[in-house]
């Protein structure tokens, strides 16, 4: 059975996929979200909007303007994050929504992600797709301990996918993120080739440039000390 990254590279037609996505996420997603835009789809993200929390191991996007954005070399105003969880800051307080903004990874390595994801929880993501498609919604919370721990991420996203994960960790505070949409799982294919267009500072060469060298620097390293923590840092 053909996986996640193999009807990706099979793909010819890359060039107006990235075309079709930009525009299809753009309409869909970013500008009415909560709109019908087809007659028949999933609806996830209309049941998703009347949620208290992020459900673990899910796609969404929001507006996010990040504090000091005028000291941060580069930002991201529309990510797209695969949510990790929730927690209050020590340092802070501020409530901290914890994710990988997939925006920071270059298509490829966005397509192993998802892969990875799909592969490791395939079970979850084929009960959640069913679900949605019968109308309901599944919170996934089950995955929430593994995704949670750094050391399983760490295992099958860094030394088994080389993705390398760090560069695209982010915490986002809940009070800074605008109008958050789930992104519905059919709707995973076209993930790969959207192209941003909302970053700060940079442009996506420069930044997919920083993540390749350090991914690069990280994927050498022999797992250490901190590699091993059963969380992921939770400092704002």
């Amino acid at each position: 059975m053909a996986t996640f990254l193999d009807t990706y590279k099979s793909q010819k037609n890359k060039d107006s996929l990235r075309k079709e996505s930009f525009f299809y996420f753009n309409d869909k997603y970013f500008k009415t979200p909560f709109s019908e835009y087809w007659i028949i789809e999933q609806q996830e993200r209309f049941k998703a909007q009347k949620l208290r929390f992020f459900m673990p191991g899910r796609f969404y996007t929001y507006q996010y303007i990040p504090h000091g954005k005028d000291v941060l070399s580069f930002y991201d105003k529309r990510p797209i994050v695969y949510i990790i969880g929730q927690y209050t800051s020590s340092s802070t307080g501020w409530n901290i929504v914890q994710g990988v903004n997939i925006n920071f990874l270059p298509e490829i390595a966005k397509a192993n992600f998802i892969n990875t994801a799909l592969t490791i929880f395939n079970k979850k993501y084929i009960e959640a797709d069913a679900m949605s498609d019968a109308d309901k919604i599944a919170s996934m919370k089950e995955i929430g301990n593994l995704i949670t721990d750094w050391n399983f991420m760490s295992i099958n996203f860094n030394q088994r996918a080389k993705i390398g994960l760090q560069f695209a960790v982010r915490n986002y505070d809940m009070t800074r993120i605008i109008r958050p949409v789930l992104i519905e799982i059919e709707d995973y294919p076209l993930l790969p080739y959207y192209v941003p267009r909302e970053f700060a500072g940079k442009s996506p060469s420069f930044i997919y440039g920083q993540y390749i060298k350090e991914r690069n620097e990280n994927i050498k390293i022999k797992k250490s000390k901190t590699d091993v923590q059963r969380k992921f840092k939770t400092t704002g």
